[in-house]
């Protein structure tokens, strides 16, 4: 009888892995998803498509927690460097497979240097400055990581709305020592999805029409003047991003926006700083910052409203990157503009994002991944 209990155990606890903290969830801070328990994100796997560019499918498998990585150990090896990566989709590394991830590269680029790394990859798509600031104050008092590693995107910055958290997560703790039965029990008691560590489905970021979310569904004779016959198809099948659709014309007016975070990162820093960690800020331009090489991509799903020509390489397109500069500068927060490496790299004819997709190629986020790194590397030895 104990010889059967205990393989019952084995296996419920192999089967479906509780995770250690109950109500800590990427729900709470993507915006783009209903926040209700039937939409927790937990041992799932995603699908991003962008036939346009490619025939691969990005599967990508999300831990108890909702992220791109492994499961989380609450407990810190204090032996080990633990990084939180804070980021949109490209810390997640959308359009890049699981070990083409920034946090990846990061880690790779350590353990060929001999340093023992925890890079914790807590990107995701669709979220901007205040869902990393409500994320930040509820993670790192549980994880206590020794830096913060703020990364932003350009479309991160123009949309500065005052912020601060209403409320702060209490962790409700998972207790490991009931046994197992029991505790799925009680998931399915209080209507919480039971995780189960092989997704039996994959589910798609952007779902094909007739899906409702899809707006080719209802309004594809206003959409279609504006994109070629070969983007619409993609659209409508979800194979690309159907939010794309005169796009770059969003982008041209908030890049020149004035803005001003020197608040915000202060809040930020003040309370990583009192938690016992280092904020650093990074920052990635968009490929329409770097090059003109992608708008004749991006022309193809603006047809009638964008000009035959669009530079936003020039220099009141950089605006933000020189604020961040500043900010960072007058609160003595490390701060690594990649600009000028993405720039080098372009010009020399090495596209490092994808043609259609706004994305960056996997080999493109492993090199951003190693040049923080090394960046970082250079800080501790100053």
């Amino acid at each position: 009888m104990l010889g059967l209990f205990c393989f019952q155990e084995a296996a419920l606890r192999i089967c479906f892995p509780i995770p250690e903290i109950d109500n800590f969830n990427r729900i709470n801070y993507q915006i783009l998803a209903k926040n209700s328990k039937a939409n927790y994100i937990r041992n799932i796997k995603m699908l991003w498509k962008s036939s346009l560019d490619t025939d691969e499918d990005f599967i990508y498998d999300l831990n108890t927690y909702g992220y791109r990585d492994v499961n989380w150990e609450i407990e810190k090896d204090n032996s080990r460097t633990r990084i939180m990566f804070v980021g949109d989709s490209f810390v997640e590394g959308m359009m890049a497979t699981e070990d083409q991830t920034i946090p990846k590269g990061f880690g790779n680029s350590a353990q060929k240097n001999g340093v023992d790394i925890d890079a914790m990859n807590f990107g995701m798509m669709g979220i901007g400055l205040n869902e990393y600031i409500k994320l930040i104050v509820d993670a790192v008092p549980v994880f206590k990581p020794d830096y913060v590693f703020l990364v932003l995107f350009s479309n991160d910055i123009p949309f500065n709305r005052p912020y601060f958290p209403s409320h702060k997560l209490k962790p409700v703790y998972s207790n490991n020592l009931k046994p197992q039965l029991f505790r799925l029990l009680k998931y399915s008691k209080r209507k919480d999805p039971i995780p189960f560590r092989w997704s039996l489905t994959t589910k798609r970021y952007y779902r094909p029409v007739p899906d409702k979310n899809n707006p080719w569904t209802t309004q594809a004779a206003s959409l279609a003047p504006h994109v070629t016959p070969e983007v619409a198809e993609a659209m409508k099948r979800g194979d690309f991003n159907f939010f794309r659709s005169n796009w770059i014309l969003e982008e041209e007016k908030f890049l020149k926006a004035p803005t001003d975070l020197k608040e915000k990162l202060k809040m930020i820093d003040d309370y990583v700083k009192s938690l016992g960690a280092e904020l650093q800020v990074f920052y990635i331009p968009s490929r329409n910052q770097v090059s003109t090489y992608y708008y004749k991509y991006e022309k193809e799903y603006c047809l009638i409203n964008c000009p035959d020509q669009l530079d936003l390489t020039q220099a009141r397109y950089h605006t933000h990157a020189k604020m961040l500069t500043g900010n960072c500068s007058d609160l003595n927060i490390p701060f690594f503009n990649m600009t000028q490496l993405i720039v080098d790299e372009e010009n020399k004819g090495n596209h490092l994002y994808w043609n259609y997709d706004d994305h960056m190629r996997g080999t493109s986020y492993l090199m951003l991944g190693s040049a923080m790194y090394n960046w970082w590397q250079g800080l501790q030895t100053q």
